[in-house]
């Protein structure tokens, strides 16, 4: 008797039970069958996913763009791309409940649904849940799901039964407690490449019902392509390989060229020249693979202020500028936990409530501004709000509650502003979802930290509070000083040092104070701590003369990390430390030099972080020099 199996097809609705004959055959020929068929899912679900990201941003234009109509075609047209296309590969509750979300676009279309805030939040929370399966099924491609609560709010715009005023009495807001986006990169994660002018025309006609929501669009128009107008996606894992074999170029580069100083052949110094600039443009041309736009993340960060706002019944007016910079990846997927934070505390802590902005003579609707700009190799990012602002006297008296500090110590406005990053410390009487539970704003400088950035604040009361972070633009190629301690030798990120100093020509005293040999800076005491001690390595304490200081700003502090010399300036292919290396604060990673050998790269802001402060409090001296 011949064997039945299932064969699964590309369309599910359409599978069929198909006799096969031969049992030797039937295991390699389900195997393919069911490759091919988790080729398909996959594929249509990371199509899916970015496809929802862009309607998310969509959604939050609804509500302040002025030619609804163009954007209301987008949507539906995704959501019926989306429809057909999960029906398509067999997940038919996405289906069911895309066909919902489907008829309320249609009605909004025709206007027999109004375009209020809170029609726009029905949007928003389908959108939230067709992500969620979708990254559901990402795991587990049998995952069945229950939407018939959120299908049943739909319904009840379908019908009618249900008006603005309704529903804003009946529900609260809700908040997004996270923001679904990964820390770490994943392995086999894909990038989309695409020139800027490659967008969609919102004019064109739905596709014809069952259309997979994967399969590429057609431009009817007949033109010539022009270079550079094909889109296409990378696995990550892929481009990730790539910048590490640019680095090993480069390694050799720099080693052959060190080799060669040797030799007096003109050809050959005139060769390795033309090599190294060879070198560098194809590093250059990798790394701009990883480069991503930021507007996906100024889209979800658009979204958090909104539902941050209507959980607090209060009007914000929320700008952005730059968001057509591109930045690393890596850089990308660090920057969205830090700006949550910032933003959602704007919102909760910066801006008043109507009425207290009334009372103050303002506006009602207070503003926040976020805005991205380049300054040399670095992504300058700004937030700032027209809020109370902070009071230094209030923060002073709130960490002396909390015991973390004393009434000896004299600390400046600027050092008292910046106890805000102080894990644990918060203003806030009561707690609530948002906010005031002592966390946030000491994970918004780890994080910065961790990047090789810096985060710093200013305020004025009654005008509001700017954060300002600076981030490299790249964490993969650094352009760093090769300097030489007593034993070792090491590599350290320009971006992190604000200038050397020759020791001889400065005039080295010991302060009283705990902290060791200092010399004077533009008015200012900077204490010297050498490299070595700095790491935990043994070694003389003692401050040489003839050695140089490397000048870093630790917070609102100058202190400057002692090395025996500065080799020279170079740029440096970051590697991660190997397997078995113990982490330790103050290394970013390691690099290969021009001889071939291992070398660590250290920063100095987090090897110096505390050392002097530690210190000082305990004399109960700090903000004194």
């Amino acid at each position: 008797m011949p064997n039945r199996i299932r064969i699964s097809s590309a369309d599910p609705a359409r599978e069929e039970e198909t006799l096969v004959s031969g049992a030797s055959r039937l295991p390699q020929r389900k195997l393919v069958m069911d490759e091919f068929d988790l080729e398909i899912k996959t594929e249509f679900i990371n199509e899916a996913l970015m496809n929802l990201e862009e309607a998310e941003g969509s959604f939050m234009e609804l509500e302040h763009g002025a030619d609804k109509k163009p954007l209301l075609d987008k949507i539906f047209r995704l959501a019926h791309n989306l429809k057909g296309g999960s029906r398509a590969v067999g997940f038919g509750d996405v289906a069911e409940f895309t066909h919902q979300l489907e008829n309320l676009v249609l009605k909004i279309q025709k206007g027999e649904v109004g375009l209020s805030p809170e029609v726009v939040t029905i949007l928003l929370k389908s959108n939230d849940r067709l992500v969620k399966m979708l990254t559901d099924l990402k795991g587990d491609l049998t995952t069945s799901f229950n939407n018939q609560d959120l299908i049943a709010e739909i319904q009840a715009w379908l019908d009618g039964t249900v008006k603005a005023s309704d529903l804003l009495a009946a529900e609260e807001p809700e908040v997004p407690a996270v923001l679904q986006i990964p820390a770490e990169p994943l392995e086999e994660e894909l990038v989309t490449m695409a020139p800027a002018s490659a967008v969609e025309n919102p004019s064109e006609e739905a596709p014809p019902a069952g259309k997979p929501f994967f399969e590429e669009k057609k431009n009817t128009e007949k033109k010539t392509p022009e270079k550079g107008d094909e889109v296409i996606r990378v696995n990550l894992s892929r481009i990730d390989l790539l910048n590490n074999y640019v680095g090993e170029l480069i390694v050799l580069q720099s080693v052959i060229q060190q080799q060669a100083q040797e030799s007096v052949a003109v050809k050959l110094q005139a060769s390795l020249r033309q090599m190294e600039k060879l070198s560098k443009d194809i590093q250059h041309l990798s790394m701009s693979l990883r480069m991503l736009p930021v507007k996906p993340l100024v889209q979800k960060l658009q979204r958090v202020v909104r539902d941050t706002a209507q959980a607090l019944d209060k009007n914000v007016h929320f700008e952005v500028t730059g968001e057509h910079l591109d930045i690393d990846k890596s850089v990308l997927d660090r920057l969205a936990d830090p700006l949550i934070h910032i933003l959602r505390n704007a919102v909760d802590h910066g801006l008043e409530s109507p009425e207290a902005r009334s009372s103050a003579g303002k506006g009602p609707e207070g503003k926040i501004a976020l805005s991205f700009s380049n300054e040399g190799n670095h992504l300058i990012i700004e937030v700032r709000d027209d809020g109370k602002g902070m009071d230094p006297n209030v923060l002073r008296k709130k960490a002396l509650e909390k015991g973390l500090i004393t009434e000896a110590q004299n600390l400046t406005e600027k050092q008292l502003i910046h106890l805000i990053f102080h894990p644990g410390f918060s203003t806030k009487t009561e707690t609530s979802e948002i906010s005031g539970r002592g966390v946030g704003m000491d994970v918004v400088k780890t994080n910065v930290e961790k990047i090789g950035g810096q985060v710093d604040v200013t305020t004025q009361i009654g005008s509001g509070t700017t954060f300002c972070m600076r981030i490299p633009l790249s964490l993969a190629v650094i352009e760093g000083l090769v300097v030489a301690s007593e034993r070792n030798r090491y590599v350290v990120p320009i971006s992190q040092v604000q200038g050397t100093v020759n020791l001889k020509s400065q005039k080295l005293f010991h302060a009283n104070l705990g902290i060791g040999t200092c010399f004077e800076l533009r008015g200012n005491v900077v204490p010297l701590i050498n490299i070595d001690e700095a790491l935990g390595i043994r070694g003389n304490e003692h401050v040489d003369p003839s050695h140089i200081g490397l000048v870093v700003n630790v917070g609102d502090q100058t202190m400057a990390l002692v090395v025996k010399d500065v080799l020279r300036s170079q740029q440096i292919v970051v590697k991660p430390l190997a397997n078995g290396v113990l982490p330790q604060k103050g290394w970013v990673g390691s690099c290969v030099l021009g001889d071939g050998l291992p070398t660590l790269i250290v920063s100095p802001v987090d090897l110096l972080e505390g050392k002097i402060s530690q210190k000082m409090l305990k004399q109960g001296v700090e903000g004194q020099l």
